[in-house]
């Protein structure tokens, strides 16, 4: 069975994970080792061995090292799963070209979490995991169709309540169904075991502060 990427909102909310090593990025397009390239505020990048979650966190030292990246593949998407401070949410939209990146930030001490998709250069949607669905982007209606249908937001033309008294999801469960609606949308499954509990090949991707600290 897929892992699909629902498991991502659990692992956020987990109390055993630390959620700031749980920036993920991918893309397709791009191989792993070019993803981090692009990413990385420095070069070159290099890969070295294979480290699980906490081994990478542990090399986050916030004087040389300000964030690690792990990389794999699944299918045809490359990812990469960071550890320290990431900057998901001030991805240079230029990452994506000639590719599609999907930017999965959950933003542990700035709340909410988010989703953007960019493609060809350019920011294709973006919106908020939780506070209402006010997308963004050259297609802010891209998911429109399947959230609605997965009935997690309201026809847009629509003010009808979406659920009824019996029914009220959780934020965790909300940001669960909206991952597996985008998870579907762009044909991408994270492995869960590996990434929170396996070893994956590490590159430094900031040897900077983010320039919001």
């Amino acid at each position: 069975m897929s892992d699909g990427l629902a498991w991502i909102a659990d692992a956020w909310w987990s109390s055993t994970l630390n959620a700031g090593d749980l920036y993920i990025t991918c893309a397709r397009g791009l191989t792993p080792e070019q993803l981090a390239e692009r990413m990385a505020d420095h070069e070159p990048v290099e890969i070295g061995p294979a480290l699980t979650m906490h081994e990478a966190s542990r090399m986050v030292d916030l004087t040389q090292i300000y964030c690690v990246g792990r990389v794999g593949r699944s299918d045809d998407w490359s990812f990469i799963v960071e550890c320290g401070g990431s900057e998901g949410w001030a991805l240079d939209p230029a990452v994506s070209c000639g590719a599609e990146v999907l930017i999965l930030d959950p933003r542990p001490d700035d709340p909410p979490s988010f989703f953007t998709y960019l493609a060809d250069g350019e920011v294709q949607l973006h919106f908020e995991l939780g506070f209402g669905y006010d997308p963004a982007g050259a297609q802010p209606d891209l998911l429109r169709p399947a959230l609605e249908a997965a009935g997690l937001i309201p026809p847009e033309d629509s003010l009808d309540d979406l659920l009824g008294d019996d029914e009220e999801l959780s934020p965790r469960e909300q940001k669960r169904r909206v991952l597996t609606v985008a998870g579907e949308h762009f044909g991408l499954t994270l492995p869960r075991q590996l990434i929170e509990s396996g070893q994956l090949p590490t590159a430094v991707t900031r040897i900077s502060p983010p320039s919001s600290w």
